[in-house]
């Protein structure tokens, strides 16, 4: 008996019972304090930052400003990207002949009514002949050119390399029509799967300083802007009423050249003060004055990158407000000592909890051998936790002997309801010859460890095959693959144990021989058919397994083999069923014909595995 000692070990592994406190009033008292004290604090801080209120919505307003340039950008640039890939389909799907004037022309004209901040559209040819319309105070007009320059021959040799477009640098327009600063957008075309030149758009950038005049006079104490690169002015207030003056050799103003002395000192200190996601924060002061500036850099619509900013004035930034420091230290003294009540109640919990957890995570993935009892608590409740889970332990151990957990895990996948239901699967017998007269003259505990090493090398096999086995039966196996998990390739797994079976068994009998003892002879039988599978027992107790013909039949098979090769040490049968489903290589599979089977009244047809014989 074993039941005394087992007791004895159990109650070891119990600690004794130790004087603890509720858990529930614990936690009562100390988040009900917690919750006090942290309402408190916060509404202590709420009524000293109400004096920050006018500085958060100016803070926020600046932000919306920013996204608002933002989006101005792209509301002008973006269109022309599309107008651009719109152009280059119709060329290349061939609906339009970059050849043909005047279909092209017509195109272009309407393609620029859909675009008005674009001025010039145009497409020059591989030849290096210009197409194109521009629209001015007077209409749009078609024109004709050719190209002139080394830069401008460069441009098309590169574009034939490539299919993206590429926002050029601003330039200046001299011309008396424009007379202003330009960005320029080309597009590489192909028709018919040959280079058909390049598209260019160029667009004016005069009316994205007018949207920033809108918004600073919607939005009073901010400058927004946008500089090209980090020392030219795309865009700024100032320039939507007096324009600097601009050449060919001097497109954009400088920072110092728009009446901005904020503006102008922006890069007096390399690194940002602050960095708030993509926006960096500066603080430009000079003399009493001074200016909190965020900037944002936009990448892909020039060749330098655009940076849009706006300023705000840094008074509201800098009002002193002495409450609002006198709250801020009260409510981090409470918060710490909220904080370190917190850190040693929740230590007190967790510990026993977390254990409690990966404890269960064991069980519920049946990893009993890893279980281990689990230590006291001071609260009541995690104690008496603690002591009926190791009481659980005992059992879960018998448990564990008992149970295929194999099987039971793809189960619980399967969400633990399996009705039954026919299926298809491949089943698997195993029988040792002659293992009675064996057993006869073996003491019974040499019997039971001859049979537990035995089944540990088949289920080894099996189970790496994702296998199921069914039961044990004497000396016997039964396993079956296709349940309760789909497998569709279930013959080839069943071949596949087979010969890890008997490659495994031809090993041990190896070494069986080496201790002076005789080889265990192994028969195997293996087919392929529907079956039911499911829960099937009595109320209360039951299985889950697979009956039916095909099952019949694979015992069957086993024991032909006992009269296919009397004398062979492993032999391995398959019906034809099974070979016939079999996808892998099938070399080390020999027919012997059709045999009469026991219990059928139809001969089957039988396959060997060549690599068992003996």
């Amino acid at each position: 008996m074993a039941t005394e000692a087992e007791t004895t070990t159990d109650r070891r592994a119990v600690p004794a019972r130790r004087r603890t406190i509720p858990l529930s009033g614990t936690l009562a008292v100390v988040m009900a304090g917690l919750v006090a004290l942290t309402t408190i604090d916060v509404l202590a801080v709420f009524w000293c930052m109400t004096a920050g209120t006018t500085r958060d919505l100016l803070v926020r307003t600046a932000q919306l400003g920013l996204d608002s340039v933002q989006a101005r950008i792209g509301d002008r640039f973006t269109p022309v990207e599309d107008q651009l890939a719109f152009l280059a389909r119709e060329i290349a799907s061939g609906r339009v002949d970059p050849a043909d004037g005047v279909a092209l022309e017509r195109l272009m004209t309407g393609a620029l009514a859909g675009t008005p901040q674009v001025r010039v559209l145009s497409l020059t040819a591989p030849d290096g002949k210009i197409r194109g319309v521009t629209q001015g105070p007077h209409g749009v007009f078609a024109f004709t050119d050719t190209i002139r320059t080394d830069n401008e021959r460069h441009e098309i040799d590169a574009a034939r390399g490539s299919d993206e477009a590429i926002w050029g640098p601003v330039y200046f327009v001299p011309a008396e029509a424009m007379r202003t600063s330009v960005a320029n957008l080309r597009r590489p075309v192909q028709a018919e799967g040959r280079f058909a030149g390049v598209l260019r758009a160029t667009i004016t950038v005069d009316a994205l300083s007018d949207h920033l005049r809108t918004i600073a006079e919607a939005n009073p104490g901010t400058t927004p802007f946008i500089l090209y690169g980090r020392d030219r002015v795309l865009a700024h207030p100032a320039m939507a009423t007096q324009r600097p003056a601009l050449s060919p050799e001097h497109p954009l103003p400088s920072l110092d050249e728009v009446g901005d002395r904020f503006l102008a000192a922006l890069w007096t200190e390399d690194r940002p003060d602050a960095v708030e996601g993509d926006l960096e924060v500066r603080v430009v002061r000079l003399g009493d004055d001074g200016r909190v500036i965020l900037t944002r850099t936009i990448d892909g619509y020039a060749p330098a990158p655009l940076i849009v900013g706006v300023e705000v004035p840094v008074a509201v930034l800098d009002k002193p407000d002495s409450d609002l420091l006198r709250a801020g230290l009260a409510g981090l003294a409470v918060l710490a000592i909220a904080i370190g009540i917190a850190i040693l109640v929740s230590r007190a919990i967790a510990r026993p909890v977390g254990a409690m957890a990966r404890e269960v995570r064991a069980v519920g993935s049946l990893d009993f051998a890893s279980l281990r009892p689990l230590p006291g608590s001071l609260f009541s409740e995690l104690n008496e936790q603690a002591r009926a889970y190791n009481t659980m332990l005992t059992g879960l151990r018998w448990l564990e002997t008992y149970v295929p957990k194999a099987l039971v895990r793809r189960l619980l996948r399967s969400g633990g309801a399996v009705p039954s239901a026919e299926r298809m699967v491949t089943v698997m017998f195993t029988d040792i010859v002659d293992f009675t007269a064996t057993a006869e003259r073996m003491p019974a505990a040499e019997v039971a460890s001859m049979l537990n090493a035995h089944f540990d090398l088949l289920g080894r096999c099996v189970e790496a095959e994702g296998g199921t086995i069914d039961k044990f039966i004497g000396d016997c196996v039964m396993a079956f693959w296709g349940a309760p998990d789909d497998q569709p390739d279930h013959a080839d797994r069943a071949l596949r144990a087979a010969r890890a079976i008997a490659a495994a068994v031809a090993a041990d009998n190896a070494a069986r021989r080496g201790r002076g003892l005789a080889p265990l002879r192994l028969r195997i039988g293996i087919h392929s058919g529907r079956v039911v599978a499911g829960n099937i027992g009595m109320s209360g107790r039951s299985g889950y397994t697979i009956v039916g013909d095909a099952v019949n039949l694979g015992n069957r098979l086993e024991q032909l083999g006992k009269a296919v090769a009397p004398a062979d040490e492993i032999v391995v049968l398959a019906s034809g069923e099974t070979v016939a489903l079999a996808a892998d290589d099938r070399s080390d599979l020999r027919s012997l014909g059709a045999r009469a089977v026991p219990g059928r009244r139809m001969e089957i047809e039988i396959f060997r595995l060549e690599a068992t014989k003996s």
